[in-house]
């Protein structure tokens, strides 16, 4: 399973099919149709839960006690299902989402623009 980590929010959510963002809003990001690439924007960390691990902790859970241990890590800046992209302000406005030919985020890039939370009320 894959997570998105918001430097600036601290926030950390689950990524879906469909654009997520933090509680912030400069981090955002969804799965492409094959649920196993990624999109990420702005300011994330991607984050991996080992699944088997996961839901063997799920299994192991006791009523009492110490919590259970599970495995997770953070991807490394440059890996083959993720890509990062440089928000553009007009993204929720195009229901299509960015394509595979959208401006690419260099991984040395200093500001980042702002994606604006769209659930939040402004």
């Amino acid at each position: 399973m894959k997570l998105l980590y918001c430097k600036q929010c601290k926030d950390i959510f689950r990524l879906w099919e469909t654009t997520k963002t933090c509680q912030c809003g400069s981090t955002g990001g969804h799965y492409k149709d094959d649920r196993d690439h990624a999109i990420c924007y702005g300011h994330a960390i991607p984050v991996g839960i080992r699944n088997d691990s996961f839901l063997q902790a799920i299994t192991d859970q006791k009523e009492f006690g110490k919590g259970i241990n599970f495995g997770a890590f953070v991807y490394p800046k440059n890996f083959p299902t993720i890509k990062y992209y440089q928000y553009q302000q007009d993204y929720y406005h195009d229901v299509g989402g960015f394509e595979d030919d959208d401006i690419e985020m260099e991984s040395e890039q200093g500001v980042v623009p702002e994606i604006k939370n769209v659930f939040k009320d402004e």
